[in-house]
């Protein structure tokens, strides 16, 4: 079954200190076998982002 994949999408809705929300949520989910693929942002009206989504694969193998 090698390079089959199982891929989830996650998002998170951030604050101040959004980095640490992301590095924390990438820990999360690296610890559980998931890698991220490619992710987007949303910024709110003064440019400030708001909002994360990833994308995660892990492999079936």
């Amino acid at each position: 079954m090698s390079g089959q994949w199982e891929y989830q999408f996650a998002t998170l809705v951030v604050s101040t200190g959004w980095d640490e929300e992301i590095n924390s949520m990438l820990a999360d989910w690296g610890a559980q076998g998931w890698e991220p693929v490619n992710h987007t942002a949303l910024a709110d009206r003064n440019g400030d982002p708001s909002y994360f989504t990833f994308l995660f694969r892990r492999s079936l193998a």
